[in-house]
């Protein structure tokens, strides 16, 4: 479980936007350094280039050495030829010419172990997106228990003062019933948020673990809106897209070596061993050049070299897709993130409204017995309504704001660097 000290509470005035990337940026480095989906990635990277590797080395010349021991000859009455013995051969070809297959077969595996490191900066960008709206996510509901339980003091504090009323005057017990209704009501909807403020830590545990964290107190953070035109330039090279661009062309340059590999090939060879004639003499070394050719194959190769064109056009339709997915995720982020800031604003003015209409209307009942405890009762839940949509909506800002940059694939340098503005 999280200890309750893991994520601690600091001071929101006091926060820079400087200081509130290098919590966030730490919490997403401690998440990077333990989560077993970048190491997977990371070893998928490591065995792409040792594939690599094992393309390069077809380009060099090829030694293989066998061995044969005496022959036994049996099950004929015939002669037999002579025994040459105990022999050890050695076979040594190279590809002089092969139509650029072997190259394109490198070039397409190298192509594929870049698709596989963007393949991992996609992914830190999604778990950088991960950690960050998970501790958006937990303040917003730190800041709604709060809101909660300073609603809850008030209806006890009047529930407290119609008590005292209802003993000097039984008539007025039903406004105290009234009271106990919104304060029970107050503590339900505090519960819910603490309940939810603790699904938010355990996520943030399994993402970072004990690793202790600082949350800003209050909801007022210094995150702005991102810049659009910006974000938009910068999602054509998100890693995604780099990826599916990657991998794009690795599966048309393998449609090129499977092409290649119908076309005739011209390697040389040198073999020789240890082996003796029927005179007895040591056989010679021998060199050569030979063409090979796959002429008839039951149509598999022209088969084989359809489906790695298919697979590379198809390759290109995700890259232009990723584009398209991200430009909108971008532009819906980016309104979501304006309209949301539009409505904490809203929000903020009519919380001041209502406040002094709560206070009016108490003093009103309480004073001069002109309003109803439901009049005071409704501006309360109306003020502290208010309040919560003012948090919630300054929260739904940021985390849409984080959305913008996690699209673009500048979730990670924006922690770092300080992205666009």
């Amino acid at each position: 479980m999280l200890d309750d000290r893991s994520v601690r509470d600091s001071d929101c005035n006091a926060l820079t936007e400087i200081g509130l990337k290098q919590w966030l940026g730490d919490a997403v480095r401690q998440a990077a350094s333990r989560t077993p989906q970048l190491k997977q990635i990371y070893a998928e990277y490591l065995a792409a280039e040792a594939d690599v590797d094992q393309a390069k080395g077809q380009r060099w010349p090829q030694l293989s050495i066998t061995a044969q021991t005496r022959e036994k000859y049996f099950g004929s009455e015939r002669d037999v030829p002579p025994n040459p013995g105990n022999s050890i051969g050695l076979n040594l070809s190279t590809t002089v010419f092969d139509w650029g297959q072997n190259s394109k077969t490198v070039a397409s595996r190298k192509e594929l172990a870049t698709a596989n490191d963007e393949h991992y900066q996609a992914q830190l960008e999604d778990l950088a997106y991960q950690v960050v709206n998970t501790m958006l996510e937990l303040a917003r509901q730190r800041n709604v228990v709060d809101l909660y339980q300073h609603y809850v003091d008030r209806m006890q504090r009047l529930c407290d003062m119609l008590a005292q009323i209802v003993r000097a005057d039984r008539g007025r017990a039903s406004e105290l019933t009234q009271a106990q209704a919104r304060l029970l009501q107050a503590e339900t909807s505090r519960d819910a948020a603490a309940a939810k403020a603790r699904d938010a830590e355990l996520t943030l545990h399994k993402l970072i673990g004990n690793h202790p964290v600082s949350l800003p107190r209050g909801s007022d953070w210094p995150i702005e809106r991102a810049n659009l035109s910006n974000l938009l330039a910068k999602a054509e090279q998100h890693p995604a897209v780099r990826q599916a661009a990657s991998q794009a062309r690795a599966a048309d340059l393998n449609a090129d070596a499977t092409r290649a590999s119908s076309k005739p090939k011209l390697s040389w060879v040198v073999t020789g061993n240890t082996g003796r004639d029927d005179a007895g003499f040591r056989q010679p070394w021998a060199t050569y050049l030979q063409v090979s050719w796959p002429l008839f194959s039951g149509g598999s190769q022209r088969a084989a070299t359809a489906a790695a064109q298919y697979r590379t056009e198809a390759q290109w339709h995700n890259a232009e897709q990723q584009k398209l997915d991200y430009e909108y995720q971008l532009r819906t982020a980016d309104e979501d993130a304006r309209s949301s800031f539009q409505r904490a604003r809203e929000y903020d003015a009519l919380s001041q409204q209502t406040d002094r209409i709560r206070k009016g209307f108490f003093e009103q009942w309480y004073q001069l017995g002109q309003r109803s405890l439901l009049d005071v009762l409704s501006a309360e839940s109306d003020y502290y309504n208010n309040r919560i949509g003012e948090v919630g909506s300054r929260f739904d800002a940021y985390q849409a704001v984080m959305r913008e940059y996690a699209s673009a694939g500048d979730l990670v340098n924006w922690l770092n660097t300080g992205g666009y503005r």
